[in-house]
């Protein structure tokens, strides 16, 4: 199994850009509803297939008049009839009379003021209209977008906004990027499935990062024949595979043994911080690995900082996901290695963003995650002032605002 002649811990930025350099991005793509498009990454730029709005209509319920019967100082008039929004064009409007108009509703051909109902009074037929609205609020065909124009660039996540967007401007349909399979195995003898953390975690975060599938394995038994025979089925089932446990140098932790035996490429051992040490990441024909610690924090950690990075790059998104803040309470000794703490994030009295953390990443302790937004970048010997600027990472389910 190559070892890309790494012998010792490698710094952060260098394992990061290894992975980063390994990273195949993702070539296909597929047809699919963009009503059942959440999630997904468009693989061409998407056009209107009409004006929006596809025609003039009113922006309110109101009643339609002439406006020069308007201008003409005339406030009383008869009303003959109502428009819909489901009608087709409606008919030209009479000289001195109005139309009871609903919102969405196609406005008559001509120059035409909508008034909203409430500057109406009604009475037996006809209407006096007490106030003339200081915009028409009627809503100009292809004022939004032209029909051909540019609604959706390539390389959009899907939200719910932008299935909306699609819908309206024509796009029933849309060419996504494939999506990437991918594949939780949590191993060790000692954990039976009801207190298996780590694999629901891991499931559920990779459930958040777009344009992915996953399924979670059933927990893998210490056993190298088993091990082996996992690994080689992982690989011909999903394109990234993450695995806890099972990579120290215990004498029963199998799964680099398995994947050298395999004939793996290994293209990062071990990196040089804090939690996360032991993370190592292979390739076996085309599937990436990512072999976590077994601890849950650790494993939390190392899949967020760097298989959702190469994830990302791989669907041709953003995959440095780092800000800066500023520091507040953070503290100052470093081991000879990189540390990442748990930061909470927060406003101070001048409206700047600012983060503070109240020690260590605990390997054990998943209770660090509740109180806490962003992982805090320390690197060795550094010493961080109040205010100076620091690197941090948001969690997967981090919302900014």
């Amino acid at each position: 199994m190559s070892d890309s002649n790494q012998t010792d811990f490698l710094p952060v930025d260098v394992a990061l850009k290894r992975i980063l350099d390994a990273v195949i991005p993702v070539g296909e793509s597929e047809l699919i509803s963009s009503k059942e498009s959440e999630g997904r990454i468009l693989a061409d730029d998407l056009n209107a297939q009409h004006d929006i709005p596809a025609f003039d209509n009113s922006a309110l319920d109101g009643y339609i008049f002439l406006t020069k019967d308007l201008e003409s100082g005339q406030r009383k008039f008869r009303v003959d009839g109502e428009i819909r929004p489901e009608e087709d064009q409606p008919g030209d409007l009479k000289p001195e009379t109005c139309r009871e108009i609903m919102t969405g509703s196609p406005v008559p051909p001509g120059n035409c003021t909508v008034v909203p109902i409430e500057m109406i009074s009604e009475s037996n037929g006809e209407v006096v209209v007490n106030e003339v609205p200081d915009r028409n609020p009627i809503r100009k065909q292809g004022e939004g977008y032209q029909k051909g124009k540019a609604v959706l660039p390539k390389g959009t996540v899907i939200r719910p906004y932008e299935i909306g967007l699609m819908i309206e401007s024509g796009n029933m349909n849309c060419t996504v990027l494939s999506q990437i399979n991918m594949a939780v195995q949590v191993t060790g003898s000692e954990i039976n499935e009801e207190r298996n953390s780590n694999g629901p975690v891991l499931n559920g975060l990779i459930s958040h990062w777009p344009g992915t599938t996953v399924r979670e394995w059933p927990v893998l038994d210490d056993d190298p024949a088993l091990v082996k025979e996992r690994m080689l089925r992982l690989k011909d089932s999903a394109d990234v595979v993450l695995t806890t446990g099972g990579i120290s140098m215990g004498k029963h932790d199998y799964i680099l043994g398995a994947m050298e035996e395999l004939g793996a490429e290994v293209i990062v051992r071990k990196i040089e911080q804090k939690p996360g040490k032991p993370i190592t990441v292979t390739r076996l024909d085309g599937t990436l690995f990512f072999h976590l610690p077994g601890n849950p924090i650790s494993a939390v950690f190392t899949a967020e900082y760097y298989a959702r990075k190469a994830v990302y790059k791989m669907l041709g998104l953003k995959s440095d996901e780092k800000m800066v803040a500023a520091a507040g309470k953070l503290e100052n000794h470093r081991p000879g290695k990189t540390l990442f703490v748990p930061g909470k994030l927060q406003l101070d009295e001048e409206n700047r963003l600012t983060v503070s953390s109240e020690g260590v990443m605990k390997s054990h302790l998943m209770q660090l995650y509740r109180d806490s937004d962003v992982y805090v970048r320390l690197d060795p010997e550094t010493e961080i002032d109040a205010g100076e600027r620091v690197e941090v990472t948001p969690y997967t389910t981090t919302r900014l605002s």
